[in-house]
């Protein structure tokens, strides 16, 4: 069963290699959809047969690279590499679907996705600093050139700010990594790059400081957390509709799963040292960016302020030291990850029949859209938290977490929940009524706009299946969670 952990990494690697030397169209996409698929039932077999009750990891591979640099190709999954794996091969099953009718050079542009699929599935699988971090740096390449090639009018600067941006994060993650794995060959004489080699360590506090810093602000860029987010709205606002579903659902996570995964436990002290800072940024992103959402026109811009939000709660939730708000902020990354990919193809789907992104220009598509109406409304509710979404589940769990410990923090943070309700609903009412403000030549024009196809609606679909079970049914997805919170934070 092993095996078919690796078989899901690096299928999709495979996938672009053919893709690379066919270079047929309807072959790429055939292919990407295909393989894509195949990945998504491996990871699921893997999700069923995950084994919540035994501690650890599971499904490992370990063998010898670079043995003479103490660097091993070790990878292996606990409930939350599970959980993120499992949402991370659905939405990208979903962007396939979606780009069927993609025509702009698409032997690349599926090449790109396939590579891009990989190195994400690698960065939740990896247990070696080394490895992990290849796959954290591969996945800037695709995603680059995905933005630069097909997003709007300022691809190019988006996908620049967006490298820079995280580049610049990633050099000091490097610098973290290199001063543990420095200081265990010191300790002990062996050098290795191992992670659970190092989970056995008790750094010293100065060096748990510097560590948690320097991968900290790797980790916050990445979130974004504030005041390290300003590239995010940019590259959302450019990126094509399946560029922003993979940047929003899968990308951000890589941040918070970090924290979950590096900061935690091998820095225990320096976290708890860090809390109010963390509290401080998650708060000041909860609110500010829910605010800044209220003031947008323009729904893509207003979605990606969004996800900084919630992303917010999911950082407040992850440092909270609390078994059930740690649980929520997992599962939030998973609820996040369905309903941001959910809500930014209603965004993407607009853009196509309508070409403006901005609600000056929209208003009374319901009448013309029905069937993207309700997908639109059932994401945002899932966005927001809505009782019977995933989201529900995640925020109830962060805040009753949170609470307990530091409840004055908690109560700040709930007025986000609040606000990303006015700010879809403001978003919603602009978009799907209002036709008194648009003129008869336009309404006149939209009688013909086309209604949600085929692959659009099947991708609606998915999503929403996986966020109705996970918020209709949530103990297995909790539970499964709950293995890696129990060890992290030492229960």
């Amino acid at each position: 069963m092993e095996q078919l952990l690796n078989i899901a990494i690096f299928m999709p690697l495979v996938g672009a290699l053919l893709i690379a030397i066919v270079r047929q169209e309807k072959f790429s996409k055939i292919l990407s959809i295909g393989i894509s698929s195949v990945v998504f039932f491996i990871i699921l077999y893997l999700f069923v047969s995950f084994n919540w009750q035994t501690p650890g990891f599971q499904y490992v591979t370990r063998f010898n690279w670079i043995p003479s640099l103490g660097i091993s190709y070790h990878v292996g999954l606990d409930g939350m590499a599970i959980s993120l794996l499992l949402m991370t091969a659905l939405v990208f099953v979903v962007a396939f679907l979606w780009s069927w009718k993609v025509e702009d050079r698409p032997n690349l542009y599926f090449t790109l996705f396939l590579l891009l699929e990989t190195a994400c599935l690698g960065v939740f699988s990896a247990l070696d600093f080394f490895l992990f971090y290849l796959f954290w740096e591969g996945m800037l390449i695709p995603m680059y050139f995905i933005i630069g090639m097909w997003g709007h009018e300022r691809k190019v600067y988006a996908a620049n700010k967006f490298f820079v941006y995280t580049f610049f994060g990633s050099v000091f993650l490097l610098l973290g990594l290199a001063s543990i794995v420095v200081y265990g060959y010191v300790m002990t004489g062996k050098l290795s790059f191992d992670y659970l080699f190092h989970l056995g360590f008790s750094y010293p506090i100065w060096l748990q400081t510097a560590a948690f810093l320097l991968f900290g602000l790797g980790f916050a860029v990445k979130i974004p957390m504030w005041p390290v987010h300003t590239w995010l709205p940019d590259a959302h606002v450019e990126a094509p509709t399946a560029g922003s579903v993979i940047l929003a659902a899968v990308l951000l996570k890589m941040g918070t799963f970090g924290f979950v995964r590096y900061s935690l436990p091998l820095f225990p002290e320096a976290s708890k040292q860090f809390i109010p800072l963390i509290f401080f940024l998650s708060l000041v992103a909860i609110i500010y960016t829910a605010m800044m959402a209220i003031a947008q026109t323009h729904i893509k811009r207003l979605i990606a302020y969004s996800s900084i939000s919630h992303m917010g709660v999911v950082t407040l939730g992850t440092f909270a030291m609390d078994l059930n708000a740690l649980n929520g902020a997992i599962y939030m990354m998973v609820a996040h990850g369905l309903s941001s990919a959910a809500l930014f193809m209603s965004a993407g789907f607009i853009y196509d029949r309508v070409h403006s992104y901005h609600m000056d220009d929209l208003g009374g598509l319901a009448r013309y859209i029905p069937k993207l109406a309700v997908f639109l409304m059932i994401s945002g509710l899932a966005g927001i938290g809505f009782p019977g979404f995933a989201g529900f589940v995640a925020e109830f769990l962060v805040f009753l977490g949170t609470y307990r410990n530091f409840p004055v923090w908690a109560f700040l943070a709930g007025v986000g929940v609040v606000l990303s309700a006015a700010y879809f609903l403001y978003m919603y009412k602009r978009v799907m009524f209002e036709e008194e403000t648009l003129s008869e030549y336009r309404l006149e024009k939209w009688k013909h706009i086309k209604d949600l196809e085929t692959h659009h609606a099947i991708s609606f679909l998915l999503i929403t299946i996986y966020a109705l079970l996970m918020g209709l049914y949530p103990y297995p997805f909790v539970k499964i969670v709950e293995q890696t919170t129990k060890y992290v934070l030492g229960g």
